[in-house]
């Protein structure tokens, strides 16, 4: 193996010999491509061969042309280039052969092999590649495709590439691609000859023999779609005819609404389609008859997904088409259409009540209304039941009325966002106190995770005493939260001359409660009594700690205590 990498080594002296003397690259540079090479061929010339050395040297050898082309635009040199660039390029056609030769199932070095080869002007070798690239994967119709592909766009034989259309679809008869590029191909021809009418006819007719057949092939209502896009696309109006009406004979589909819909927008008008358009002519054309399309698909399918899509569509219309108000005006339409018929997603809704508020065209009252349907059809959306609690703010009867109400229909997360953004707004006692007897003995945990909130806000605005009232009520009727207790130790330090046997019974009350299971509470009881309370109260509360914690517990208290001396 050593002499023929030698060999091979000894092959490239004069093409490094040139790039020294076109002072393309300097000794040393000229000595690590050497090197570099030498350690490749090693690599490809084993006995068990890695497709990795051959990617790594042709990538290799590909970078180093890039450089020599990029160093003689610099440097402008143009001298030597067949002993220099000529000799890679055929040192990379011979590794892409030898790659080829011994991994054939690698499907993309076919690609690569083609655009290398295309690249350094072997245009001639290229149909062989593809020739053999089919014989080895023609069970794929990717390959058939690429294959007419390089016919049609490289060489301008459209002959050629119909040739291998046709022998990929005698293989693979349900290849959509291939279908459509046959049909494409057929089309270009036809226009190909636009002086001879009847040859121009005649191809016109192959292209219906085509798309008739695949029609038969092929199912998918989407490809239908494809086909008729090329037929508009090349204007045949013949054609184009007849693969609409094989689309609307399809019509029990809901994707051919859609389609049907979104060709209104693009001037491709179906006349079956005007018996479902309202005389009442609001905006364009255009857009009145997408409108009546979709509002009949709908009543047809009723999803929420085609109605949101029906939207969305109407969003993307230019301005060609609608002014912005125009747009407003058309959007708002179809939302209605949607909230009307139960149609909108939660998405939706939000989106939807957010433009009726920036409108400000809506009464509270045309609101309100909207709000009571949508809460009934969507009662787990919670941006409805926000905005309902929005517009009654002032009336704390109706806030609280429809927080009962949500607090049934919507998912425990979704609910508490409403209590406390209620509780964020309450500012009086009166409010306060409705707000906790709605639900003190309630054991819905909801609602219960807002008591240390609406304790907080009791103090704010009620004071101190109102505090420790309600902080004595809610002790009274667990289950009660530990940061109920947090929250009035909390306000029970900040006072200015802090009451060192509140403070104790808060702490009481808090390791009664949770004592078992929260190391933290029995931490914070002895540090407040060596920081501000009594030093002597501390081992006792330890002693109890240890005593009450749970045994997986009892450690980390130790451990917490024992850090706390250190510090």
């Amino acid at each position: 193996m050593a002499e023929l990498v030698n060999q091979r080594i000894e092959n490239m002296i004069n093409e490094l010999e040139q790039m020294r003397r076109t002072n393309l690259y300097d000794d040393e540079e000229i000595k690590e491509i050497s090197r570099k090479r030498k350690e490749f061929e090693y690599k490809v010339q084993r006995k068990v061969k890695q497709k990795e050395d051959y990617i790594q040297y042709i990538e290799y050898e590909l970078v180093l042309l890039e450089d020599i082309s990029l160093r003689r635009k610099q440097n402008k040199l143009g001298e030597k280039k067949k002993d220099i660039e000529y000799a890679i390029a055929k040192r990379l056609n011979q590794l892409f052969k030898q790659f080829i030769y011994r991994f054939q199932n690698e499907v993309e070095v076919y690609f690569e092999y083609i655009k290398f080869c295309r690249g350094v002007g072997f245009d001639s070798a290229i149909s062989g590649i593809i020739g053999q690239m089919l014989q080895m994967h023609g069970d794929k119709p990717k390959m058939w495709q690429l294959a007419a592909k390089w016919e049609s766009v490289e060489q301008n034989n459209l002959d050629a590439a119909r040739n291998f259309l046709l022998k990929g679809i005698h293989r693979h008869p349900e290849s959509d691609n291939l279908y459509l590029d046959f049909f494409e191909i057929e089309l270009k021809l036809a226009f190909a000859n636009e002086e001879d009418q009847e040859q121009k006819e005649k191809q016109l007719k192959r292209a219906e023999v085509v798309w008739k057949n695949a029609a038969k092939n092929i199912e998918d209502v989407m490809f239908l779609f494809k086909i008729c896009d090329l037929s508009m696309k090349y204007d045949v109006e013949s054609i184009t005819k007849v693969i609409k009406k094989e689309i609307w004979s399809k019509r029990d589909k809901k994707e051919v609404w859609v389609y049907v819909a979104s060709n209104e927008l693009q001037g491709n008008h179906w006349q079956e389609t005007e018996e479902f358009v309202d005389d009442d002519n609001r905006f364009q054309k255009e857009v009145n008859n997408f409108i009546a399309i979709y509002e009949e698909a709908l009543q047809r399918f009723p999803d929420k997904n085609l109605c949101t899509k029906f939207i969305h569509e109407l969003l993307g219309l230019n301005e060609d088409m609608c002014s912005d108000i125009q747009k407003i005006s058309v959007v708002k339409h179809a939302w209605m259409y949607g909230h009307e018929n139960g149609l909108l997603t939660n998405d939706m809704y939000d989106f939807g009540l957010e433009m009726l508020k920036l409108e400000n065209e809506t009464s509270n009252e045309e609101f309100m209304m909207i709000l009571d349907t949508a809460a009934k059809l969507n009662p787990l959306a919670r941006r409805i039941w926000e905005e309902k609690i929005l517009i009654n703010k002032d009336d704390e009867k109706k806030t609280l009325g429809v927080l009962q109400e949500a607090n049934k229909a919507l998912k425990p997360n979704d609910a508490l966002y409403l209590w406390n953004l209620v509780l964020d707004s309450a500012n009086s006692k009166p409010v306060l106190s409705n707000f906790y007897k709605k639900f003190q003995n309630c054991e819905n945990p909801t609602l219960l995770a807002i008591k240390p909130k609406l304790l907080q806000k009791t103090y704010e605005h009620n004071g101190l005493k109102a505090a420790r009232s309600l902080y004595e009520e809610m002790i009274r009727t667990p289950p009660l939260q530990i940061e109920v207790h947090r929250v009035m130790i909390d306000i029970e330090k900040s006072q200015e001359k802090p009451n060192l046997k509140w403070i104790r019974k808060c702490f009481e009350c808090a390791v009664q409660h949770h004592g078992k299971d929260n190391v933290d509470t029995w931490m914070n009881y002895m540090k407040f009594e060596t920081d501000s309370g009594n030093t002597q109260n501390a081992p006792a509360i330890y002693r109890r700690a240890v005593g009450m914690l749970k045994k997986e517990l009892v450690d980390e208290f130790i451990k917490g205590q024992t850090l706390m001396k250190l510090k």
